[in-house]
């Protein structure tokens, strides 16, 4: 996690030139729920919002879409990761 660079190696006879990678936020924000979602065992929207640091709504609508897309379970008031993620094998 975090900001990684490549760099191209001066052996090859390029310079030793670092770029930085294109990072979708929102696929950050999302793995950030998945995270603490596993490492918390389920918790409820607003713990996971204060756990990640990521607005209240904002967690919500990720929640929702991963729902969605069967990577997360509702139970009662708590938020958790499926059983079967929908994972390619």
């Amino acid at each position: 996690m975090g900001t990684e660079h490549s760099q191209k190696d001066s052996a090859d006879g390029g310079s030793a030139a670092t770029t930085a990678p294109t990072l979708i936020g929102s696929v950050q924000r999302a793995l950030r729920l998945v995270e603490a979602m596993y490492a918390e065992g389920g918790a409820t929207a607003k713990r996971l919002s204060r756990v990640t640091g990521i607005p209240l709504p904002t967690v919500y609508h990720l929640l929702r879409t991963l729902s969605h897309e069967g990577y997360v379970q509702r139970e009662g008031g708590s938020f958790r990761l499926s059983d079967d993620l929908p994972l390619a094998s």
